[in-house]
Formats: structure tokens, C-alpha cells, sequence
């Protein structure tokens, strides 16, 4: 075999495509179509079917009167039973002699409940009932630094006395004779009080007192006509002012309380 020339060993270049010719892509507009709403849901519908907050709706039609109901008839007998309390002061009468017992006996079953052996006295005169008790130890417990404990304790046997309600019978509670001199202090310090409040020409106040005992200061200075007296404060406790005559009204205590 002839050998092969270096031309012909020469690898053949590939055929080159033709150029092609790109005619250029005319653009179209979009159309945009209208898509139609979602339905609306029913309590979106009545919603905005609803008349704004500001404008006027129609008036609904008025209704028919009920018809009334007879009352039921327990509550019948309760609403019998509470006007004939609220009739009688809400407290069952008693006689002189069962006013005395019971209130013997509530007192001591109420002491004797709190660990004491009280010896008790009761004095009747009318529908007031004076209840004089004495007991031999801790007899500052029952009363109180300032007597507050004795009129806590008052107050319950006058509960207990008149059934819960109403306030026909008025007990009045003294242990180991500890208001008969709280009574004599009171009435020396709003004595004390007047002289110096008409002396110093100033308003002089006392510290916190019960009701019982802010009586006692406007008790002692009724018929004192060179001064007046006012109770300062909110609550159970308040403070009494004592001021000459000539000193305005103070609106915004009460007096004589």
C-alpha cells in the first residue's frame, strides 16, 4: 500500500451550518379579562346590608304586653311575711319578764362561748334593757383598749336580741363597769376641749372614737352655747372636732354624730 500524504492525513473540519435569519417577534397587548367576584358569604351579606351605626332604623314593630303571672305561692308567703316584719320593726314582742331572760340568756351563752364565767345582772326599762356583766379575769378582752370589743359584742347581742332584723330593743352592755368610767373620761375631756377651743380661739380635735363615744362628746356640749361640735372622717371610727361659736360650719363633716 502507498503511503498517505500529510494532506490527507489532515482530519477533515466539520461543515459549518448556515447563518439562519431571525425575524423579529411582533408583541401583542395583553388583554386582561374580568374575573368575576367570589360569591359572598350569607352572614357577610347581611352584614353589609346592615344600615351604618349613624343612621335611623325602623321601629320594630311594638310588641304585645305579656300577660301577667300570679305570683308563686311561696313567694307570695315570703313577700306577706317581710311587710308584715317590716310592719312590726321586724322584732317579736315581749313581755318585761321574757325581755329580762332572754337577754340574761344571750349574753351568757355568748360569753360562756368565749370562755368566760360571767356574772350577769339585767335592768329593764321599756324597750331599753341594761346588761351589767362581771367576770373575775381578762376583762380588758371584752372591752377593748378603747371599748371597741364591748360594742362589737353589743352590737351581736342586739342581733340576737331582736332576731337578725329591725331594732326595736335596744341592749346596752357594760363589763366590769368599764363604760360607766370610759362615760365620766368622755365628758371631762369635752368639758377640757370647750375651754380650751374659747380660750385659744382655735378648733381642738380629738383622736378616733366610737359612735358611742363621739355621743358622749356632743352630749356634754349640746347646751354649751359658746361652742359646736363636728365629726371629722369616713367609717366606723372618726374624730370630734370642738370650735367656738363664731367659727363657720364646716358642709363637708357631718354633725352631731
Amino acid at each position: 500500500m502507498a503511503p498517505m500524504s500529510p494532506a490527507a492525513m489532515t482530519p477533515s473540519e466539520p461543515p459549518r451550518p448556515a447563518p439562519m435569519h431571525m425575524e423579529p417577534v411582533r408583541s401583542e397587548p395583553v388583554r386582561m379579562e374580568p374575573v368575576a367576584p367570589a360569591p359572598v358569604p350569607v352572614e357577610a351579606e347581611a352584614y353589609a346590608s346592615a344600615p351604618a351605626a349613624h343612621e335611623e332604623r325602623a321601629p320594630r314593630e311594638a310588641r304585645a304586653p305579656r300577660e301577667e303571672r300570679a305570683p308563686r305561692p311561696e313567694r307570695a308567703a315570703r313577700e306577706e311575711r317581710g311587710e308584715r316584719r317590716s310592719g312590726s320593726e321586724s322584732s317579736p314582742e315581749l313581755s318585761g319578764d321574757d325581755l329580762l331572760a332572754t337577754s340574761r340568756k344571750i349574753t351568757e351563752e355568748l360569753l360562756r362561748a368565749m370562755g368566760f364565767e360571767p356574772k350577769v345582772q339585767v335592768r329593764a326599762d321599756g324597750d331599753r334593757v341594761d346588761v351589767t356583766v362581771e367576770v373575775e379575769r381578762d376583762g380588758d378582752l371584752l372591752n377593748g383598749r378603747q371599748g371597741e370589743t364591748r360594742q362589737a359584742l353589743q352590737h351581736l347581742l342586739n342581733r340576737f336580741l331582736n332576731r337578725g332584723d329591725g331594732s326595736r330593743y335596744h341592749l346596752q352592755l357594760e363589763v366590769n363597769d368599764f363604760w360607766q368610767r370610759r362615760e365620766v373620761e368622755l365628758a371631762d375631756l369635752a368639758k377640757q376641749m370647750a375651754e380650751d377651743a374659747v380660750t385659744r380661739n382655735v378648733e381642738v380635735v380629738t383622736g378616733y372614737l366610737n359612735s358611742q363615744e363621739r355621743r358622749m362628746i356632743h352630749v356634754t356640749l349640746k347646751e354649751d352655747a359658746r361652742v359646736r361640735t363636728f365629726s371629722l372622717g369616713d367609717g366606723m371610727l372618726k374624730r370630734v372636732a370642738v370650735a367656738p361659736a363664731s367659727f363657720p360650719e364646716r358642709t363637708e363633716d357631718t354633725s352631731a354624730s
